[in-house]
């Protein structure tokens, strides 16, 4: 016993000798363990370096493939060609077809004023018609009947004027009777009364040729006045027919005016800034209400001209409504304006005058939207829009 117990006691100091050194192989280096930290910051410290260059190269690539080609504008707004819808007549309101924001088609009725005033107008030019025809008519049929009267004078002109010819035939016969009658009773051959008788006879011819001649004037002057109540009949007529022109104008503006009284919608669109309400008197000229043809939008951007350089119609164009940010709308560049905005405005500025600044200018460029069954719906005029032209397209 006492001889084991020595040697368990003998063989304890050499296990507690030989634990430390175990202990000491296993545990790493001091150095080691500090290195290591280190080299992991430098790998993360290598892959972010990657990663920006690689993001840099990236964005080098889309600036040079993209960005350097895009023009930008935040000054943009969605307008359409609105269709202001005034009266042409006065008249009060009898009807009211259509409502605020109401969808209408090119020709729908949009109002009808009260007819009655014009219905009444347009009878009247009828029967302003009808009397100025029945005039016509009858300065017609005196105007022939002028004709005929003076017809029927040319032919008792030209009697008269055989008469005179006949008369003149009969006084050169009785003047030569009644010298050689006289002739004959210087030599005796013949009596005292048959050279009388003879002397008569060239008497009475003569007188009969100045009657004739006398009755030639008297139907001329008689045709004269024919002529002249002929002429004025023809200017009866043609006052007439002027009167009769003036009362089928006036005919056709009573009926034009009646068929104002109906108030059509002049294109397709929606209605706005409905000023009117049923009984309402409306005056000729006066704004009604407003017709916005949706469909038709388009963009106006304002470029700088710092921006226009390579800026030409066709390109297309990205489009974002402030209203709707997420959608995504595509046009392309359908017009430039001929000058800038400053040139069309009230007071235009004037730089030739005073102290100078420059100020960029904006020209005005319209785009057109590629419109689908959405966009119709969204595009309102006045909305706000940002607009990217691609210049490379």
């Amino acid at each position: 016993m006492a001889e084991l117990a020595l040697v368990a006691r003998t063989d304890e100091p050499v296990a507690r000798k030989h634990k430390p050194e175990a202990d000491a192989s296993a545990a790493p280096p001091a150095d080691a363990s500090a290195a290591q930290p280190k080299r992991k910051r430098g790998r993360l410290l290598g892959g972010i370096g990657g990663l920006a260059l690689i993001g840099a190269v990236a964005l080098g690539y889309q600036y040079q493939a993209v960005w350097s080609h895009q023009e930008t504008t935040d000054n943009a707004y969605v307008r359409a060609d609105i269709t202001p819808v005034a009266a042409k007549v006065e008249g009060y309101v009898a009807r009211l077809m259509v409502d605020d924001n109401q969808r209408v088609k090119a020709g729908d009725v949009l109002m009808v004023i009260e007819p009655a005033d014009f219905q009444a107008k347009v009878a009247r030019a009828e029967a302003d018609v009808a009397s100025a025809e029945a005039n016509v008519q009858t300065l017609v049929a005196a105007r022939r009947s002028a004709g005929a009267e003076l017809g029927a004078q040319a032919g008792v002109i030209g009697q008269a004027t055989a008469n005179v010819a006949a008369a003149e035939a009969t006084a050169r016969r009785a003047a030569a009777d009644e010298a050689r009658f006289s002739e004959l009773a210087s030599r005796g051959w013949t009596t005292r009364a048959r050279l009388d008788q003879a002397r008569a006879e060239a008497q009475a011819a003569r007188a009969a040729v100045l009657a004739a001649r006398a009755s030639v004037s008297a139907q001329r002057g008689g045709a004269g006045a024919l002529a002249a109540g002929t002429a004025r009949a023809d200017a009866a007529i043609a006052a007439g027919e002027a009167q009769l022109r003036a009362a089928r104008a006036a005919l056709a503006a009573a009926r034009l005016d009646l068929t104002r009284t109906v108030v059509r919608a002049p294109v397709d669109g929606v209605v706005g800034n409905r000023a009117v309400r049923p009984g309402q008197l409306v005056k000729a000229g006066q704004q009604l209400l407003a017709v916005v043809p949706m469909q038709q939008s388009y963009v106006v951007a304002n470029f700088k001209e710092t921006q226009l350089e390579k800026m030409k119609i066709g390109q297309k164009v990205e489009l974002h409504l402030d209203a709707y940010p997420s959608l995504a709308l595509e046009g392309r560049v359908e017009s430039l304006a001929p000058a800038s905005g400053a040139q069309f405005s009230l007071i235009p500025t004037d730089s030739a005058t005073g102290n100078f600044t420059k100020i960029v200018q904006r020209v005005p460029v319209k785009i057109a939207v590629e419109k689908n069954g959405l966009a119709a719906q969204l595009l309102r005029p006045g909305l706000s829009v940002e607009a990217t032209v691609n210049t490379a397209s």
